[in-house]
């Protein structure tokens, strides 16, 4: 296994993975002399580079059978930092919208929401929409938010055993603190970054404070952190995300998985989770679940 270029396949699926039928429908398309049994439900297959073509064939195989697949080197598999959008990646609800919702705003605004994360339209004139609904309306009605908060299966195992492994753990969204800063504490996240509510006197202003000043938020912020830490995007970086403003960022990292995605990313990013729960992401890294942090 010296090849600079060869390949891990890892293959995870909700239920015990039928591992026969794997390896009987790889090895049609690929040769590979090694393989690794991750858990019951996931399998690591290394190999040669293969054509696109047999690619293709060998995804719309998982595709069919409701498993998840991620392709990628063995030699950049390790990595040093970890980003993750926030909401419907991290939690199940869209926050911004619950807050809209909660605050008694007669509007369809998850369909508003929706195509911004298909890259429709414009996600900060939706912030800027969504926010400013919220204007001279009591602060107190993020604490009902956060009561309502859904963590996604598997994310307090995935970002416990990362920090465990001494990954940089970090969250950004095109959320607002103080919710962020609940989800974050809540799993352990080493840092997050989101945009800020401006208010006054307890009260919604109707304006807020962006992550930057820059188109691409998350992107601008993912280069910063490399350079602070003096660490390669293509080697040290895993990310993942379901919207049209996590694409800049999942393509400039060494590992960008789409997450119960939105056409955008599933159409633009090759490794996705469609089937299963956050922990698919240490099986694409490489964690058995005997190493899993609960």
């Amino acid at each position: 296994m010296n090849n600079s270029n060869q390949l891990v396949c890892t293959f995870v699926s909700k239920k015990k993975l039928d591992t026969n039928s794997v390896v009987n429908f790889f090895s049609k398309i690929q040769n590979t002399n090694h393989f690794e049994i991750l858990s019951s439900r996931a399998l690591d297959l290394y190999c040669d580079p293969f054509n696109k073509i047999n690619e293709k064939k060998l995804r719309k195989f998982c595709l069919k059978k409701k498993i998840d697949i991620c392709i990628q080197k063995i030699k950049f598999r390790k990595k040093k930092l970890f980003f993750s959008d926030m909401d419907a990646t991290i939690i199940h609800n869209e926050t911004l919208d619950d807050l809209v919702k909660i605050a008694g705003i007669k509007i369809d605004i998850e369909k508003t929401t929706k195509l911004a994360m298909e890259g429709k339209i414009g996600l900060r004139e939706t912030l800027k929409l969504r926010v400013n609904y919220l204007k001279g309306k009591n602060i107190s009605l993020i604490s009902k938010v956060l009561k309502n908060i859904k963590f996604r299966d598997g994310a307090s195992v995935l970002v416990k055993t990362l920090n465990r492994n001494d990954y940089h753990s970090v969250l950004i969204t095109g959320g607002f603190q103080p919710i962020s800063t609940y989800v974050a504490k809540y799993l352990g996240f080493k840092k997050h970054v989101s945009n800020k509510f401006v208010t006054k006197n307890g009260k919604f202003t109707g304006d807020y404070i962006p992550i930057t000043g820059h188109k691409n938020s998350k992107l601008f912020y993912l280069n910063k952190v490399c350079n602070e830490m003096k660490i390669s995007k293509i080697k040290d970086v895993i990310s993942i995300g379901d919207g049209s403003n996590d694409l800049k960022m999942l393509k400039a990292s060494g590992l960008g998985i789409g997450f119960m995605a939105h056409k955008i990313i599933q159409e633009n990013i090759k490794n996705q989770i469609r089937f299963t729960d956050l922990r698919t992401v240490l099986f694409y890294l490489g964690f058995k679940e005997k190493e899993f942090i609960y």
